[in-house]
């Protein structure tokens, strides 16, 4: 899997890289019965969504697009935390994917 990080109204710190990339780098193990050289891309886009940072609290957007056979998987989450945000939207982008892998996995077992 291929993870690309780019950053709107935001600059993208090596920290900020090496942290999303180690939080989202273990969602590998669940795409291998989709990818057989590893050409499975995760997009991941974090910007500041307001503003505001003298009148009120930074509001950060992350979001993950993940192109499956057959399926793309989007997740947006907002936090005031960019951290928490990135943790989040990780916890939903590996539910929906392991979802999906279950469903295949069914799918394939019907048609045997």
């Amino acid at each position: 899997m291929r993870i690309t990080i780019t950053g709107s109204q935001l600059e993208i710190t090596s920290a900020l890289k090496t942290y999303v990339s180690k939080r989202l780098e273990p969602l590998t193990k669940h795409l291998q019965p989709f990818e057989k050289n590893g050409e499975t891309l995760l997009r991941v886009e974090i910007a500041r969504s307001t503003k505001h940072h003298k009148k009120g609290e930074n509001v950060y957007y992350v979001e993950l697009t993940l192109r499956l056979p057959k399926k793309t998987i989007r997740i947006e989450q907002y936090d005031a935390n960019v951290r928490k945000a990135v943790d989040e939207a990780n916890r939903r982008i590996k539910s929906e994917v392991t979802d999906f892998k279950d469903l295949m996995v069914e799918k394939n077992k019907k048609q045997k």
